[in-house]
């Protein structure tokens, strides 16, 4: 695990955002790839390609926890954060490590997309019931349904301007 968080300091210039990784061990798929999850992702094996993300969110287990860096060929290549609970449903694949990419931006647009994330997370658990947040290679469903039933719906990607606050508004009055 000490890899996974030296390489995600080496590659965003932060580490890992509060909430995104749990207090006990992760276990690696691949080591070569950088990519770790609980032992319920082992079991319920790995959604790595868009067409995997419809059936992941219908039926991924609570307790899903995927994240680091995998890829394929030489343009798809991504961070993953895939996570279950309760409460949500989170699948990110933000592009990072092709070949043919700016990775030093794609780095900048991750780091800021994830510290954006993490920090209103928290406010989405206290004012939501449920919520769904997928932004995958550019393709993105939000849905996030509020405790007084106010539901935003959002299908374009967050991770160039990730204006949660703005977005997800109706769903986030004051407490």
């Amino acid at each position: 695990m000490q890899d996974f968080v030296q390489t995600f300091r080496d590659r965003f210039g932060i580490l890992p955002p509060e909430g995104m990784l749990p207090k006990h061990p992760l276990l690696p798929f691949d080591g070569a790839a950088m990519l770790v999850g609980s032992e319920i992702a082992h079991a319920h094996g790995v959604a790595l390609a868009q067409a995997e993300i419809g059936p992941f969110l219908r039926t991924a287990p609570e307790g899903y926890l995927l994240v680091g860096f995998w890829g394929h060929g030489v343009q798809s290549h991504a961070f993953y954060y895939v996570r279950v609970d309760a409460q949500s449903r989170v699948y990110f694949r933000l592009p990072h490590g092709g070949v043919y990419m700016d990775n030093e931006r794609a780095a900048q647009r991750i780091r800021a997309f994830l510290t954006r994330y993490f920090a209103i997370e928290p406010v989405l658990r206290a004012r939501t019931i449920s919520f769904v947040a997928v932004d995958a290679m550019g393709e993105a469903r939000y849905r996030l349904v509020g405790k007084d039933g106010t539901t935003v719906e959002l299908d374009r990607s967050l991770l160039v301007d990730a204006s949660f606050e703005e977005r997800f508004a109706p769903v986030l009055p004051p407490l």
